[in-house]
């Protein structure tokens, strides 16, 4: 691993000591749409909002599934707002005003916050010497508010200029600063998941607006910077994947990076290629099924990986490097748990 200078230690690292001295891993949660589905079809996802639309709409069902991953064995729950955006809110009709897009944002980041608290009372008695699970903020690229897939090959339409990109992440990054003033909030948010990233373009913006807002005062938590591709060696857009790493982590403020929403057989050759040139951790969740990008739809059922095959190919990712591994879309509670309990085993050899 590459020297990195960061300005502060990453709440990651106590987590990830403790996982190596264990011999294991650091178990992130999996995705909420296909347990949305599963446990609430009632509940409408469609919209650009997806998810985050849900964690307004139905905030218990949310609450309910950062439980769920918790008692899995995640390590680490991200929060329900990867769509999340000021525009994002006010063209779904849930909010008015820019304080409106503020309260929505700050409850629906509170929903993992409580579900951990619950969580930790519950295991108290019985495992009082238990780590603190981490929560980290989840947003995406760009391109997920826009709802019409770009995220996936940052491709941005609407006239959305490099400058804009940047423009956009700091306008966020802004709003999420202000949310977690909250009495509710403050000291409780430990990471910055940024997901989805699909150019080293986007990336650089991303650094960017971390750095300017930084130079301003404003700390966000450490972050992280997840790619998507559908291939090992480029990002979405095509740049090569090794650029992407070095733009990602081209800011003190970057405490790991990855890949996100990815094929699994994609996984070895691409992290091999991260690793190589990262300064920092890596981290790791694919699909657990395939997307077939050209149709903008997911495979047929046999594409699905079971929650034992997943956690088998989830070790071997860890054994090439990948140092923080869970899923993403089309995977459960029950791929995480499988997880947990292979990363558990090997621990314990």
């Amino acid at each position: 691993m590459l020297a990195h200078s960061q300005t502060s230690s990453s709440p990651l690292e106590p987590l990830l000591a403790a996982a190596r001295s264990e011999g294991r891993p650091v178990i992130l949660d999996g995705g909420f749409g296909q347990l949305i589905a599963d446990e609430y079809p009632e509940l409408d996802q469609s919209g650009g909002m997806w998810v985050s639309g849900v964690a307004i709409r139905a905030p218990s069902a949310i609450r309910d599934a950062h439980r769920r991953y918790l008692e899995a064995g995640a390590d680490i729950i991200t929060t329900a707002t990867y769509q999340a955006s000021a525009g994002g809110y006010v063209a779904a009709g849930l909010a008015a005003t820019e304080a409106d897009a503020d309260a929505l944002l700050a409850a629906t980041v509170a929903l993992a916050v409580e579900a951990r608290a619950q969580f930790i009372q519950a295991r108290s008695e019985a495992e009082p010497r238990q780590r603190r699970p981490l929560v980290a903020v989840s947003l995406g690229s760009v391109g997920a508010t826009l709802g019409d897939c770009s995220e996936y090959t940052g491709k941005f339409g609407q006239g959305l200029t490099t400058q804009g990109v940047y423009e956009f992440h700091l306008r966020r990054f802004a709003m999420l600063a202000r949310c977690l003033t909250t009495a509710e909030l403050r000291g409780q948010i430990d990471l910055l998941a940024m997901e989805t990233i699909p150019s080293a373009e986007e990336a650089t913006a991303i650094v960017r607006a971390l750095d300017q807002l930084s130079r301003d005062g404003v700390e966000l938590p450490a972050a992280w910077i997840a790619f998507t591709t559908p291939v090992a060696n480029q990002t979405g857009l095509g740049e090569p994947i090794e650029d992407a790493v070095r733009a990602a982590t081209s800011s003190p403020r970057v405490c790991a990076v990855g890949i996100n929403c990815v094929p699994t057989h994609v996984v070895p050759e691409l992290l091999a290629n991260m690793a190589r040139v990262s300064p920092v951790p890596v981290v790791c969740y694919p699909n657990g099924q395939t997307w077939q990008g050209s149709v903008n739809e997911w495979g047929d059922a046999s594409t699905q990986v079971s929650p034992a095959d997943y956690a088998k190919s989830a070790m071997e990712w860890a054994q090439n490097g990948a140092l923080v591994v869970g899923g993403c879309c089309k995977t459960t509670p029950e791929h995480i748990r499988s997880l947990a309990d292979a990363a558990a085993a090997i621990g314990n050899i």
